[in-house]
């Protein structure tokens, strides 16, 4: 998923996989495997490649989406497959519907709702931090 993020950011700024491996000090085989996923760059390597492609440590890894809330103040950056959970979750009422207090941040959801959310979206994530 990182790799087709990379991939577009290099053809975007103009360059090939052996221009941008020269500029980061890295072999044109490994942009290739990065590119590929078949390898992730080592922390220098990735902040290189973002200067050089001019873009965000969020856009790269998919955070595109900044939500705010209305209640309180944060901010809280998500992936587009966050989001289509979190719409898979609203548009079933007995998951959404209720299940947490306004002004508590205490989950109602039982474990049978997160297996329900499971066999429907075929991922195994705890709904709320606490339950795995």
């Amino acid at each position: 998923m990182m790799g087709q993020r990379l991939r577009e950011a290099r053809i975007n700024a103009g360059l090939t996989q052996t221009e941008l491996a020269h500029i980061i000090g890295v072999k044109p085989a490994e942009i290739s495997q990065y590119e590929s996923d078949k390898r992730t760059p080592r922390w220098n390597v990735f902040i290189k490649m973002l200067d050089v492609l001019n873009i965000s440590a969020d856009k790269m890894l998919g955070r595109e989406v900044t939500v705010v809330s209305d209640d309180e103040e944060y901010t809280v950056k998500l992936s587009k497959k966050d989001l289509q959970i979190i719409e898979n979750i609203k548009k079933n009422a007995k998951l959404y519907k209720n299940k947490a207090t306004p002004n508590s941040r205490q989950s109602q959801i039982s474990p049978n709702d997160n297996r329900q959310m499971e066999e429907r979206t075929g991922e195994r994530k705890a709904l709320w931090p606490h339950e795995y």
